[in-house]
């Protein structure tokens, strides 16, 4: 058989090209650590991979909002601590204040950290994140969600009702705090009322019922707007409203409790026959926690120029309102504490599942070392081989044989 030297010269470039390509493509596997450098190595687990990657990714994350999340809840757990700890205070110093032997000093004391209790809650009520952002605000948080109005000397919620939520798997959201309107928000309504005869019968007045108040002030007769407790012959009493129509009746013991429409009268042991109370009742008021502590010092710092039913009457809703907020925080706690739970196990399940993928991911892709290092070696000789023969075989000539 002839050869020319042209078809020579390829056919040794070919095969030491081709000894190269596996020579590098083996040397490139064990670099990029993983067998299939191309789709065209392995198109099924190619694919594979692919997919595997993008759970890998979604998986990292979901790891990511995790760190979010807890953060967030962690934050808000111990905002709503110091809450708590805050009106368990204000609630012993209103039921102190309610003690008959303080002195006006007294009550202006309690007044002045029922203020500094007061301003810290509304520093924690516009408590923010690492970021400036109002854990309490909902959507809106760049807003701030509390504010102080001077003219009505009470606060509001300027924020929406908004959740964000997080996501922690495929399915599973969960929010990354809560809206101030249920964390503080309206608690209390408090009873406006205003005695026009005998406020020196009565000892304590409440609202026994706000629903029950509500419903009979929203009524469309004005005459429902005053009230007169009357005591008649007989030891009876009866309770009638502008228009004359009887809201309660019964047998009257001195210094009993009477209640009508919502409404509680404690009577004192003085009032009898013949005597009666007076009264107009106003639209119940709305109030959240923070203006609840505020219009209580308001109460104490001016109780020389107020009679005792009215401070008293003030640290009965006080208390009322206490109790709601600490019931409405714990209660939010509570959810806290549970969304920790459920994050803690959801961290938990996503590190099983990452585990998992990766090792799928590195059956199907990761090169098998001693396999690979045996094909180097192998190729390197070939290669080697394959450049000496060249060497060698392209020496001869005729001439040598001649």
């Amino acid at each position: 058989m002839r050869l020319s030297t042209n078809l020579f010269y390829q056919r040794a470039q070919d095969s030491l090209t081709s000894s190269q390509s596996r020579l590098d493509k083996v040397q490139l596997q064990l670099t990029k650590q993983t067998r299939i450098l191309s789709p065209a190595d392995d198109p099924i687990g190619n694919s594979q991979v692919l997919a595997l990657d993008e759970k890998l990714a979604q998986n990292a994350q979901f790891d990511r909002n995790s760190v979010t999340l807890e953060n967030n809840l962690r934050r808000e757990e111990s905002v709503l601590s110091n809450m708590v700890d805050f009106i368990q205070r204000a609630r012993t110093l209103a039921v102190n204040a309610g003690n008959g032997s303080l002195s006006e000093d007294n009550r202006e004391s309690i007044a002045l950290e029922l203020r500094n209790i007061e301003q810290a809650m509304f520093d924690l009520a516009n408590a923010q994140d690492e970021s400036g952002e109002y854990i309490f605000a909902g959507f809106q948080n760049r807003i701030q969600p509390m504010e102080y109005n001077d003219a009505s000397r009470s606060y509001s919620y300027r924020s929406d009702d908004g959740q964000r939520n997080i996501q922690l798997s495929p399915s599973l959201y969960l929010p990354a705090g809560d809206p101030g309107s249920k964390v503080f928000g309206t608690l209390s309504k408090r009873l406006d009322v205003e005695f026009t005869a005998g406020q020196g019968f009565v000892d304590e007045l409440k609202a026994s019922n706000i629903d029950d108040l509500d419903t009979y002030w929203d009524s469309a007769n004005p005459d429902t707007q005053s009230a007169t407790v009357q005591i008649t012959a007989g030891n009876n009493f009866q309770v009638v409203n502008a228009g004359g129509a009887t809201l309660a009746s019964g047998t009257y013991t001195p210094g009993m409790e009477i209640e009508f429409e919502g409404i509680s009268i404690k009577t004192s042991e003085d009032m009898g026959v013949g005597d009666q109370i007076d009264l107009n009742i106003g639209e119940p008021v709305s109030r959240n926690i923070l203006t609840q502590i505020g219009d209580l010092a308001a109460s104490l710092e001016g109780s020389a120029d107020n009679t005792p039913e009215y401070f008293r009457e003030e640290i009965a809703s006080s208390l009322t309102a206490f109790d709601e907020a600490i019931s409405s925080l714990t209660n939010t706690q509570g959810k806290v504490g549970a969304r920790l739970n459920v994050l803690e196990n959801t961290k938990l399940s996503n590190a099983d599942l990452e585990i998992v993928n990766k090792k799928a991911r590195a059956d199907i892709s990761d090169v098998d070392y001693s396999t690979a290092v045996t094909d180097l070696i192998k190729n390197e000789t070939i290669y080697s081989a394959a450049q000496q023969v060249f060497t060698r075989v392209s020496r001869l000539s005729l001439f040598d044989y001649l």
